[in-house]
């Protein structure tokens, strides 16, 4: 079920971002296509991998008819852990959200990644670290270099 709603809230969420993306102004200068084209991507990919979750869970949830009888308990106790991880997710996701503007893109999306990193990949502290420093950085230099993006400096910022 976990699953399922994970999917439904992404196929909501990646809606309503291409919604907003088409409010944003059209310039009448600099690139034809104007600064709706990165997001839209943003947001199809956001809608495509909702798909493809729901289409996943689909197939992993049809009867096979192997075991009639499953188990109550452990799906019991492994619904109740995944809403748990998707909650803490959710939750975690949106303080990184409230932080990004007054800690910046550096310092938040390299917390983030390393937290995340660190409960999924129990134990690992120097590759997590490393991981979440490569990304950070990585997609630092994609946004402001490659792609002309402004991010928010935070507590870098002059």
């Amino acid at each position: 079920m976990a699953d399922w709603v994970l999917a439904i809230c992404t196929a909501i969420g990646a809606v309503v971002y291409l919604y907003s993306d088409s409010k944003l102004p059209q310039l009448q200068v600099g690139d034809p296509m104007g600064p709706q084209v990165f997001p839209a991507l943003i947001g199809i990919g956001l809608l495509g991998s909702a798909l493809l979750l729901m289409v996943e869970t689909w197939r992993k949830h049809r009867p096979a008819g192997a075991d009639p009888r499953p188990d109550p308990d452990q799906g019991h106790k492994e619904s109740r852990a995944h809403r748990l991880i998707l909650v803490g997710m959710v939750l975690w996701t949106a303080l990184y959200y409230l932080a990004f503007e007054p800690l910046g893109y550096l310092l938040s999306t390299l917390v983030y990644m390393f937290v995340l990193l660190a409960c999924f990949n129990r134990g690992r502290w120097w590759v997590n670290a490393a991981c979440a420093v490569g990304f950070t950085l990585a997609a630092y230099a994609v946004f402001t270099r490659f792609l002309q993006v402004a991010l928010p400096q935070g507590v870098f910022g002059a």
